[in-house]
């Protein structure tokens, strides 16, 4: 690249995306500019993910960039000898990168996984290299699994000495003049079993006119993590909290996010409180926001609030009939006016102390948590427009609609599998809901409902006020989980200016107005950033235990759904546990199959026997492999394949 940057550039931020043959693309932060190629050479000094800023011309040329963030500050890989030293290979899916090592190998044998430190060089363009810190030998133990992936993605679990002691210093203050005293209010907590942090409370009252009022009171973080503290610079720098099937590694100390941030029902607890009046209807007619104190009066579990709702079904007095009448209510609302409500599968995995995964199942979504959901969401959306109505510095939720090539591909894919959706920008919230319904139910409805999740656009934070595509809302943002979320953290901070503002009957300066929005920018970027980090590490620690799960089933066989294809071959789901593999185009050997993409069949030139997406089948577990996360295949049986012939 031409490091001489053009009259007229501009910087962009962009991630890594290599490949294993070398090359890569910048993906830009700004989703208005397409990916920009590197060829080898271009993409040799970088690591897949590593955080970019590029110099583009007027002319859409990328002619510098520069690392602001290396993705990997450690590895995990398999150990080579090579000369006077050693390299440690490190081999995934998307890239395969070669190390070479300094100092100590600890003893490391050919193909031994072994931990690495990544050292990078001092000068722009130096070569990389790794120091060995430990090694594991020729099997990867499971209880590796978590530094394997945290040290991909540069994710650290212990806070600092400074940010631990400032959370332990706190007392319980209860004597702000300025804080409402909701301990009256019986609020509960609903959440899993396993749950640990409790930063949102609910509770539902009818109203005289047979209304509703909907209280949701939400964990005062800020009142205990303030700017230019060692607690707000960990929480900034981290982002968000990040879930592994291990353990959580949180955003805050335990000190706040275990004990005085969370709402247990043993005690006080200060909050932000969101009131909101319904109508009969489910119109909403009012919201304040408040300072708050409240005392939990129960921690429920999504599985008892259930058992409880079908066990009272019928009765009008049971404790809780006013918040599933609410929650029927605004759900119905919300999907009425356009809200593309996804039911994804998703993965509950269980590990021992080891990291071992004991099990792995397809997690149930019950009306219990589609309620917390809906209250949630109805809250992010009543604060978002009480601070638009005071035109208030703010951080958005924003979710722009998806592109127009996205939508015709998807549209392509419905027809496929027989289901109708004609694409049309006047009214495609609407369309897109009614075809999630109509998908409910088709044998491809996981790969249909997957495929339209990925037309989507990304949705992002923002200081600039913009829509949230996917819900149908003009006004939202994160509010509700500020013990693992720094926007909504941001977010309480804002609404108190706000309401420190009223109470003083003063004015915003315009000054002080411009210095928030740009600090509110940065923020926003950054956390953004972060909250891919998060999510794409938490997919990869679930990918890497279903393929642990699976290494000691090499050879047998189990019950299969065929759930997707491409030309190269099938995936295939099982459901205990609940895991995909790849069935190979080159494994279906009883016959010689092609691919039919309009059809979207691999059909048999001899039998005319064919494989869709929804048939069952008797798979075999042939191959297993932990560094590239892959599950291989082999078709034994089928159940709804037999000599059909092919529409052409």
């Amino acid at each position: 690249m031409n490091a001489a940057a053009e009259r007229g550039s501009f910087k962009l931020k962009a991630r890594i995306d290599k490949n294993r043959k070398g090359f890569g693309f910048l993906q830009f932060e700004s989703r208005e500019y397409e990916d920009a190629f590197l060829n080898p050479h271009e993409a040799e000094r970088f690591f897949h993910g590593d955080r970019v800023e590029a110099t583009v011309t007027p002319r859409g040329e990328v002619v510098d960039v520069r690392v602001l963030e290396h993705r990997f500050r450690e590895l995990v890989g398999r150990y080579y000898p090579a000369g006077k030293s050693g390299m440690v290979v490190y081999e995934r899916k998307k890239a395969r990168e070669e190390l070479t090592t300094v100092g100590d190998s600890r003893g490391a044998r050919s193909r031994d996984w072994v931990r690495a430190k990544v050292i990078y060089p001092e000068e722009e363009f130096g070569r990389v290299t790794c120091e060995v810190l430990e090694v594991y030998g020729q099997e990867l133990p499971a209880r590796a699994d978590i530094q394997m992936v945290s040290a991909e993605y540069s994710l650290v679990e212990e806070h600092s000495a400074e940010a631990v002691a400032e959370a332990e210093s706190f007392t319980l203050d209860l004597n702000d003049p300025h804080r409402t005293d909701l301990r009256h209010v019986p609020f509960i907590t609903i959440d899993g079993e396993t749950a640990r942090d409790f930063d949102d409370a609910v509770y539902v009252e009818r109203t005289a006119g047979g209304g509703f009022t909907l209280w949701v009171a939400i964990a005062d973080v800020s009142h205990y993590v303030r700017p230019g503290t060692a607690l707000d610079d960990e929480a900034l720098s981290r982002g968000t909290s990040v879930y592994f099937p291990e353990r959580a590694f949180h955003m805050l100390p335990r000190a706040l996010s275990e004990n005085l941030c969370s709402l247990r029902p043993d005690g006080p607890r200060l909050t932000m409180t969101s009131k909101i009046e319904y109508d009969r209807q489910g119109k909403k007619i009012g919201v304040e926001v408040m300072n708050s104190l409240i005392h939990s009066r129960r921690r429920a579990t999504y599985n008892e609030i259930q058992a409880e709702a079908d066990a009272n079904a019928g009765d009008p007095d049971w404790e809780f009939r006013a918040h599933y009448d609410l929650y029927a209510i605004l759900r119905r609302s919300r999907n009425e006016r356009g809200s593309i409500d996804f039911d994804l599968p998703e993965a509950e995995v269980r590990v021992d102390p080891d990291g071992e995964p004991i099990s792995i199942k397809n997690r149930p979504r019950k009306d219990a948590h589609r309620l917390i959901e809906e209250f949630m969401i109805a809250a992010n959306e009543s604060v978002t427009e009480w601070a638009l109505a005071r035109k208030w510095p703010f951080v958005y939720r924003v979710h722009e609609e998806p592109a127009r090539q996205a939508m015709l591909r998807f549209q392509e894919l419905c027809a496929n599998y027989g289901v109708s959706f004609a694409y049309n920008e006047k009214n495609l919230p609407e369309q897109l809901n009614k075809v999630v319904k109509e998908i409910e139910g088709n044998p491809a409805a996981t790969l249909l409902n997957t495929a339209l999740l990925r037309s989507m656009a990304q949705a992002h934070y923002s200081s600039v006020y913009g829509e949230h595509f996917g819900l149908a809302s003009r006004a939202y943002t994160h509010f509700t989980s500020p013990i693992r979320r720094y926007p909504d953290l941001v977010v309480h901070r804002m609404l108190k200016l706000a309401l420190e503002h009223e109470r003083a009957k003063r004015k915003l300066p315009e000054s002080e107005r411009e210095e928030i929005e740009t600090e509110l920018a940065e923020i926003t970027e950054h956390c953004s950033y972060r909250e891919r980090i998060a999510a794409d590490a938490e997919r990869e620690s679930i990918k890497l235990k279903q393929t642990r799960i699976m290494l000691k089933e090499v050879g047998n066989e189990f019950d299969a759904k065929i759930g997707g294809m491409n030309e190269n071959g099938m995936f295939a789901a099982i459901s205990d546990p609940f895991v995909e593999g790849f069935i190979s185009q080159d494994s279906m050997s009883d016959d010689f199959y092609t691919f039919n993409e309009d059809r979207m069949v691999f059909v048999g030139k001899r039998s005319k026997k064919t494989y869709k997406v929804g048939d069952a089948v008797r798979v075999r577990v042939d191959l297993v492999d932990i560094d590239l996360r892959r599950i291989d295949l082999a078709v034994i049986s089928a159940e709804t394949n037999r000599a059909k012939p092919v529409d052409r």
